[in-house]
């Protein structure tokens, strides 16, 4: 039954599916890794890194992509890529950065966060936090526009990005002007119909999602669990107006429909966008009509959260 639901030819997405096994993550990040750095940057655009300190005197390596005609961006999309917490950038990551920030004229970071299972939370979360300070901090020296940053993440990235929207918040910090939520994971619980209809489906499934939260949620950290599943919050009020992006054929998309419907409900702008017969991840596929058709929807949203018409 799903297979003829997945639009298109996207069928071959089968074969990317991991074995739900710890014991593959060594090879599979050897491979993104090299992939990675085979996808060449735009000549149009900068790339520079920058390695900051974590709280525990580690590093945390930002990626900073720029148009080079524009010497002053004024608008930043901090950028948490989908990782499962455990798997590194892959060449689409790099893909999207780069065109969120050709397209938009924008400073586009990327944070290359640590990953379980030998930094389980709190770590990544921490990561993304302190990169989202680094942010607000240097946003003068950068030349952006303080009311001009939005946050974003996909898949566990846009977990990361929900749960540090709160934390600012919770701490009377200033915070971003927009949440930019692509198929985000939001519930450990994992008791969602999707979640339950998707047991075994290609790219991601509720296998997979399993081990994702046993590698990273490994023990009781000493602080709120709403900053690893953003669904634990039991209050939504004074947070950023979000973009929330969800596959039809994917266990995450009633929880990140759950998440859309908590903000709404707390009185902020949400904006759903359904992808149709979309796997999880569908975007990987960079060139096809459906990635191509939804790349025009994200960036009106980043133009309209950057304060454009």
């Amino acid at each position: 039954m799903t297979k003829n639901l997945i639009y298109g030819n996207f069928n071959y997405m089968k074969f990317l599916t991991l074995p739900a096994s710890p014991a593959v993550i060594p090879f599979v990040n050897t491979t993104l890794s090299l992939l990675r750095k085979l996808t060449p940057t735009k000549n149009t655009l900068s790339e520079k890194t920058i390695r900051l300190t974590s709280y525990d005197d580690e590093l945390i390596t930002l990626t900073l992509y720029q148009p080079k005609t524009i010497e002053k961006p004024e608008k930043c999309l901090l950028y948490f890529y989908g990782s499962a917490y455990f798997i590194k950038q892959a060449p689409h990551h790099k893909k999207w950065a780069m065109t969120y920030a050709e397209e938009t004229s924008a400073l586009v970071i990327v944070v290359d966060y640590r990953l379980a299972p030998k930094h389980p939370f709190p770590t990544p979360f921490w990561d993304c936090f302190e990169a989202s300070e680094w942010l607000f901090s240097n946003a003068s020296r950068l030349g952006l526009d303080p009311n001009k940053l939005v946050v974003g993440g996909d898949s566990s990235g846009g977990a990361l990005a929900a749960s540090v929207t709160m934390m600012r918040r919770d701490r009377g910090l200033p915070n971003f002007a927009s949440q930019f939520l692509i198929y985000p994971v939001t519930d450990a619980r994992m008791q969602t119909p999707s979640m339950e209809e998707f047991h075994s489906t290609p790219v991601w499934s509720r296998r997979l999602n399993e081990m994702m939260w046993s590698l990273y949620m490994q023990e009781k950290p000493g602080m709120d669990w709403k900053y690893a599943a953003p669904l634990e919050e039991v209050s939504y009020d004074s947070l950023p107006p979000a973009y929330v992006e969800v596959c039809e054929i994917d266990p995450l998309r009633d929880e990140g429909l759950l998440l859309a419907d908590a903000l709404h409900q707390s009185g902020h702008s949400v904006d759903v966008a359904f992808v149709p017969k979309a796997l999880h991840g569908y975007d990987m596929a960079f060139n096809s009509h459906l990635a191509q058709a939804f790349k025009e929807r994200r960036l009106a949203v980043l133009r309209r959260a950057f304060g454009e018409v």
